[in-house]
């Protein structure tokens, strides 16, 4: 029993990812020590034991190396080996597990392996519920990939019915709350809802396809939205970009059928081909995937501390090579298949993000009413889920626009360009950001996307409990409800009604242009600082021309560019810059500004606007 062969195909994706499953295997074959398995470069040490790299090491290696070869099984031995409450991730542990068994069993090892698999799988045991809907979610595929009998149907039916309950009406799946209300709203990381694509996707290899497929397809569709043509799908919330999402929507992508000849020119074809391209220039001088697009330039930048180097490209090594595994086998059962999807203009009807442009010319996905963020921290600002934000515009495939990021309070207070396109305010020694927007209208031509939203700021921080009786709930909290309480606190976020806020942001469809319009009507007493006036975030720049004006009360004034604070920007997109102007005191009464960016510089049209 060798390693699994490369099947040859004419179709560019099977070739591309035949060389990233091979570039996949090489850095885990490079990063695995005797006695304790998987090594993780950036932490210098084991890949921690509390996640899931050893067991999605074990299963990669044993599927690309075949289970003869003894390097899949020191990553297994290293996690056997852990006492039980070092360990954790149960239910990702668990099915990484269970597929490794599985695919022992096929590949014709001893039933004693196998049965010893099995063993250890059981012995990750799983709740009824997770802080994550996406944890959710994977616990209840590890039911589906266990049930059988009369159990089977039972296991199918709760897991659509979580995902019928965690999507909203556009198909974006709700990674928090547990409770999103009707329809359903709330936080929606695109690296999540790729997750819970791919956990649609297994369950319909399990069994009953045809009642799976109306999920798959709605899910796939808002991949599809998400989409820029080219190498990126996402940019909204936490995991922003990440190698975690990206593995979930390329497993179910060679799933669905997108790496054949015959789908090489739909859109999951396209897209597939897209991101395994991107992948190609993300290996890193130690041979693995880099978490996102910036690894490679800043080491760390755009991360959250739950991500490992090591963990994501196991994990993204396991599910790919198990889904090419599965889609070679000629006896396989329960696929399905989607027809071809249209790219250019995805059906969706919801208000998480408006899309616009072409991948041709300028893509633009921009972040309306904005979410409750996952993260209502004491000492970071939670930026990735604020609306108003250019959340990803490229032009001809260049990025323009990063993603928005997850900033600690110092770091904001000392440099308020890295709020990016964010207002950020500070009220009675408090932060503020108009994170979030009440009214949101929009409109969209051959020319130019127009985006209209008002609300008032929200705290970007939590207080602290300063009482006794606050302090020992919250250490109730932090010890036997897993911080539930301090989550649900993000619900909460009281808005400052002292002050409303409309942002208007126009995106010019035929050229790199955009144009960013803020109004505030202050009706209160005490001092508002509004600590980063004509903040925005770019990439290239290098070519970007600005024009940036403000008026208080009135009284305007227009700013030159050498007037401009910089600070690089930790986004998950390389090169990420965050710019403002100096803080500007704010009086009770009105505040305009209006920022326009415009690459390079072109001839403008005949109303004197660029865009």
């Amino acid at each position: 029993m060798g390693a699994t062969p490369i099947i040859p195909s004419s179709a560019p994706a099977a070739s591309e990812l035949g060389r990233c499953l091979e570039a996949l295997a090489a850095a885990l074959r490079t990063h695995i020590r005797p006695g304790s398995g998987l090594h993780d470069p950036v932490d210098e040490a084991p890949t921690p034991a509390d996640h899931y790299g050893q067991t999605g090491a074990a299963l990669a290696l044993a599927i690309l190396d075949g289970p003869d070869s003894r390097m899949w099984r020191h990553p297994l031995e290293a996690w056997e080996a852990l006492p039980a409450q070092k360990t954790g991730h149960a239910p990702f542990n668990r099915f990484l597990l269970t597929l490794l068994a599985e695919h022992l069993e096929r590949s014709g090892a001893p039933a004693s392996e196998v049965a010893h698999s099995r063993a250890l799988a059981q012995g990750c045991k799983l709740a009824r519920r997770y802080p994550s809907n996406n944890w959710t979610l994977l616990a209840r595929l590890c039911e589906v990939q266990e049930a059988n009998g009369k159990a089977e149907p039972r296991t199918h039916a709760r897991l659509r019915g979580l995902l019928d309950r965690w999507t909203t009406p556009s198909g974006a799946f709700v990674d928090y709350p547990a409770r999103p209300g009707t329809p359903a709203r709330g936080a929606t990381p695109a690296a999540y809802h790729h997750k819970a694509l791919f956990v649609a996707v297994m369950a319909a290899e399990l069994g009953e396809p045809e009642a799976w497929r109306p999920t798959i397809e709605r899910l796939l569709r808002w991949s599809l939205y998400v989409w820029d043509g080219h190498g990126h799908a996402g940019g909204l919330g936490r995991s922003s970009h990440a190698l975690f999402g990206d593995a979930c929507l390329v497993a179910s992508l060679l799933l669905l059928g997108a790496a054949t000849d015959a789908h090489q020119d739909t859109a999951s074809g396209r897209m597939l081909s897209g991101l395994l391209g991107r992948w190609s220039d993300q290996i890193r001088s130690d041979g693995f995937q880099a978490l996102n697009p910036a690894d490679t330039a800043i080491s760390g930048t755009g991360w959250d501390p739950y991500m490992h180097l090591s963990v994501y490209n196991a994990w993204a090594a396991a599910i790919i090579a198990w889904a090419r595994c599965r889609t070679d086998r000629p006896d396989r059962e329960h696929a399905v298949h989607l027809d071809a999807l249209e790219a250019a203009q995805p059906a969706h009807t919801g208000t998480e993000l408006l899309r616009a442009g072409t991948p041709s010319a300028t893509f633009a996905l921009v972040s309306t009413h904005g979410q409750p963020p996952q993260a209502f921290s004491r000492d970071a600002v939670e930026l990735r889920y604020a609306g108003g934000v250019p959340l990803h515009v490229t032009w001809q495939g260049n990025v323009l626009c990063p993603a928005p990021a997850r900033i600690p309070v110092k770091a904001l207070l000392d440099a308020p360009a890295l709020a990016g396109w964010t207002p950020v305010f500070l009220i009675d020694d408090r932060l503020f950001g108009l994170t979030d927007f009440e009214h949101c209208e929009s409109e969209a031509s051959e020319e130019r996307l127009r985006v209209t939203l008002s609300g008032h700021p929200r705290p970007l921080l939590r207080l602290a409990d300063t009482s006794l009786p606050a302090r020992a709930l919250a250490a109730l909290d932090w010890r036997l409800l897993d911080g539930a309480l301090g989550r649900r606190a993000a619900l909460r976020r009281a808005p400052y009604r002292d002050v409303v806020g409309t942002v208007t942001l126009i995106i010019s469809l035929k050229k790199p242009c955009i144009v960013q319009r803020l109004n505030l009507e202050y009706g209160g007493r005490q001092g508002l600082t509004l600590l980063n006036p004509g903040g925005h975030a770019v990439t290239d720049t290098r070519r970007v021309n600005r024009w940036f004006r403000q008026a208080v009360n009135g009284a305007q004034r227009d700013h030159s560019s050498g007037d401009w604070h910089e600070t690089p920007l930790p986004s998950a997109i390389a090169s990420g810059m965050g710019f403002c102007q100096s803080p500007e005191s704010i009086l009770r009464g009105t505040y305009m500004s209006e920022l326009t960016l415009e690459w390079p510089s072109r001839h403008r049209d005949a109303t004197g606007s660029p865009c």
